[in-house]
């Protein structure tokens, strides 16, 4: 990977093509097809747009270009007036397009790319995400895990050598970090970051396992254990809650020592910090079942049938490119996701990584056995709605603990069963 890495840390991808070889315009001239996203300024935004950029500048036959919107809602609509995108970047809850039967399954096309489209270069929880009964109908765009932010500064004035371990360790090492002026941790009450507590503590996202089942399992040991975590935190005036925004913001300002987030925020973290005191990461700790546990999610790649023959190919040409290793490092360097296959992390410099130990961490959390997709089913939406609501009453005292579970379980199994609704 010599040559990878060398154009990935000078960031010549963008200039010489790091070898990329431009395709010729096929006789029928070159196809235009629009990527519908959601990314509006900021450096994922950025990154994007060069990439972008840089295909359509190798790519004679084909050419993309960026529509920003809210693609998960509105292609939607589109495909109910008959004239979807061609490519798309839509959430995790995609049933309600396969329900349309909108979607073409990118399987076919991996024939083409075998040397990159297989399981072993993918990370599993990535390779996983999107598929219906072995049909890979949405491919992984914006991979992203949940991590904690810190202020070196910060853990060194308090005596703390290193990140935490467990969560036991976590909590001791806020009490530490508690001074005037200064929130332990700022956390978000939000459900991708409280599953990830949850499965460290031997909790799943289905009762009976993370991926099939109608019904869930949050009043058992699993969730007693975490939401009584979080309580205990709140009581002592070591969290609060917060929204990703504020939270930069107030961890910027030297108000917070620790802050969650997603590997996808680490940029944003680093923007808004602007140097002011040394940024590090670490995974979320290992909890109560003696390992840690951990949530890939993010947008991906949809492939629309309403197409021509030569925009679905046109479509794969660029997604194909996307996820090859010179594209994959370039994009966890600038975006702050992480990269989708375990090439795209191997392109990266060692040295780059060292010095941004949050991009280095979603890598590690990637290749853990312990890191699930998200269940495929969109009904799973508002169980996750109402485990936000749940925690957050919970944490707060707004309602005893042994309550909020057995009504989360309640109203999770409804919804899983199709019963209701929000």
């Amino acid at each position: 990977f010599t040559g990878l890495i060398g154009c990935t840390a000078l960031g010549a991808i963008l200039l010489a093509g790091c070898g990329a070889k431009p395709t010729a315009a096929p006789a029928g001239g070159v196809v235009h097809i629009a990527l519908w996203e959601s990314h509006a300024g900021g450096p994922v935004a950025a990154a994007m747009s060069a990439l972008v950029r840089r295909f359509d500048g190798t790519h004679q036959g084909v050419q993309v270009s960026l529509k920003v919107t809210k693609a998960s809602k509105k292609a939607l609509a589109a495909v109910a007036a008959g004239a979807p995108p061609v490519l798309a970047e839509i959430s995790h809850y995609d049933g309600l397009y396969l329900r349309a039967q909108a979607l073409t399954p990118w399987n076919p096309f991996f024939k083409g790319d075998a040397a990159v489209f297989n399981a072993a270069n993918f990370f599993p929880a990535v390779w996983s995400n999107g598929t219906v009964g072995g049909a890979h109908y949405r491919l992984m765009a914006d991979t992203k895990v949940e991590e904690f932010f810190y202020n070196r500064s910060l853990f060194s004035r308090a005596g703390i050598t290193g990140p935490p371990a467990t969560w036991t360790q976590l909590a001791a090492d806020l009490g530490k970090l508690k001074a005037p002026g200064v929130v332990p941790l700022g956390f978000k009450d939000a459900s991708a970051h409280i599953l990830s507590a949850f499965l460290s503590n031997g909790g799943t996202l289905l009762k009976g396992g993370n991926s099939v089942g109608t019904a869930v399992d949050f009043n058992g040991a699993a969730g007693k254990t975490t939401f009584a975590y979080f309580r205990n935190l709140y009581v002592h005036g070591d969290l609060i809650f917060g929204h990703g925004t504020t939270l930069r913001e107030d961890f910027a300002a030297g108000r917070m020592a620790v802050i969650d987030g997603t590997s996808a925020g680490y940029q944003k973290v680093l923007e808004a910090v602007a140097g002011r005191f040394p940024v590090g990461a670490f995974a979320f700790p290992a909890g109560s079942s003696g390992h840690p546990g951990n949530l890939a999610q993010g947008l991906g790649f949809v492939l629309f049938k309403a197409d021509s023959p030569a925009q679905r190919q046109a479509a794969w040409t660029f997604v194909s490119w996307w996820n090859a290793a010179p594209q994959q490092a370039y994009w966890d360097e600038h975006s702050g996701f992480a990269p989708n296959t375990r090439a795209g992390a191997a392109a990266i410099p060692r040295a780059w990584l060292a010095a941004h130990p949050g991009e280095a961490v979603s890598i590690k959390i990637l290749s853990s056995r312990y890191t699930v997709p998200r269940p495929v089913s969109d009904r799973y939406k508002e169980v996750q709605a109402a485990l936000d609501a749940a925690f957050f009453k919970a944490v707060t005292g707004k309602q005893a603990i042994g309550t909020a579970l057995s009504s989360l379980d309640q109203t999770g199994d409804s919804y899983m069963s199709g019963a209701s609704k929000l």
